[in-house]
Parts: structure tokens; C-alpha cells; sequence
């Protein structure tokens, strides 16, 4: 039996970018273990493929499809090299879902490509539903822009939940946007000592 890097090795060195098309129709797999590895291939194939996964992208959303999850699966991966020409799209896609969880993925998308604060401001609504799964969506999106509002956002939905688990991950985003922009960290530390002496070790680590 082969481990699961070591398929997406094999699927990689013996197929190339050719493997992209049949790793596109595994993301309808029925299985979760399989779409998520076909997902990891993909990823590593994205920036020799990016041209014809945009070219999918589009394809699919001319198909106007309800509940496209493929349709999410593309954008995040084009959304991860900040693709422009996916913007538009995004901002349409909306009312093609019918699952409240796929609203976050598809701002978190936008937030990607654009680095626009606006997009913080509608994450920070969906913070207050009473679905854990959509607040941590929410929570993991709102770190793809580091910035001191993004600070502030997880800052008080902290201190405005009981659930240990949301405050755990908030902690772990917090990390996370200070890693990835070390001169946020003095504004953390004024703004809360508290949770700064908290994160100060992880931080110090990187």
C-alpha cells in the first residue's frame, strides 16, 4: 500500500500536468479522502496548470450550476496565486449555493485575491451565527489578510465566545497573521498584553 504522499508523488511524476483534467472530475468523488488528495495534487500542479484550471473555472461558471463544489475547489486553488480574473466571477457566485458554509469560502476567496478590507467587514457578520462550522470558516479567512483590523476581529469574537475550541483556533489565527507580518506584533501586544504573553512563545519560535 502506498501512503497518501507517495500517491500524490506518483500521480505527479508519472502524469504531469496531463493528470489535471482526471484529478477535476475526483473533486465529485464521493469519497472525502479521495477529493482532498486529488485537491493536494492539484495544488502542486497549480503553477505549471494555472491557465487551464482558469480555463475550467470559467467553463464551469458559464454552466450556471447549483451547488457547483467543484466550482469552490477551482477558485480556491486559483485564489491562492491571487488570480484577478476570478474576481468578477466570485462576486456572482453567491446565489448559486445553497450550503450558508460556502458564503465564508468564497469571501475568503475574494479576500485572497484582492487584500480588500471590505471583504473583513462581511466575515465579521457571519462570526455571530449560531453554526460553529461557518464561525471557524470565518475565523481561518479573516488570516489571509494580516492587518490590525483582522486583529481586532478575532480579538473580540475571543472574548465574545464560551466555546474553547473557537478560542483555541482564534489563538492559532492570531499567530498567523503575526507571522506573516511581524510589525503587527507590537499592536497586539499594546492592544492585549494578555494574549500576546499567551502567543509571545509561538511567535518567538518562527
Amino acid at each position: 500500500m502506498y501512503s497518501r504522499d507517495e500517491v500524490i508523488i506518483r500521480i505527479i511524476e508519472e502524469k504531469g500536468i496531463k493528470a489535471i483534467p482526471n484529478l477535476i472530475e475526483l473533486l465529485e468523488d464521493e469519497n472525502p479522502e479521495v477529493r482532498e488528495l486529488a485537491l493536494e495534487a492539484l495544488s502542486i500542479l497549480a503553477p505549471e496548470g494555472k491557465d487551464y484550471l482558469l480555463k475550467e473555472f470559467k467553463r464551469r461558471f458559464q454552466m450556471n450550476l447549483h451547488d457547483d463544489v467543484v466550482l469552490l475547489y477551482l477558485a480556491e486553488l486559483l485564489s491562492d496565486f491571487k488570480c484577478l480574473e476570478i474576481k468578477e466571477n466570485l462576486e456572482m457566485m453567491f446565489n448559486r449555493f445553497s450550503d450558508e458554509r460556502a458564503f465564508p469560502l468564497i469571501l475568503e476567496n475574494l479576500l485572497k485575491v484582492t487584500q480588500d478590507e471590505k471583504y473583513l467587514d462581511i466575515l465579521e457578520t457571519y462570526l455571530d451565527c449560531e453554526d460553529v462550522d461557518i464561525e471557524e470558516i470565518c475565523i481561518m479567512a479573516v488570516t489571509e489578510l494580516p492587518s490590525k483590523k483582522s486583529i481586532n476581529i478575532l480579538l473580540e469574537k475571543y472574548y465574545n465566545t464560551n466555546n474553547n475550541s473557537l478560542q483555541l483556533l482564534i489563538l492559532d489565527s492570531l499567530v498567523k497573521i503575526l507571522t506573516n507580518d511581524f510589525d503587527l506584533v507590537p499592536y497586539l501586544r499594546d492592544k492585549d498584553s494578555d494574549i500576546y504573553e499567551k502567543l509571545e512563545w509561538h511567535i518567538r519560535s518562527y
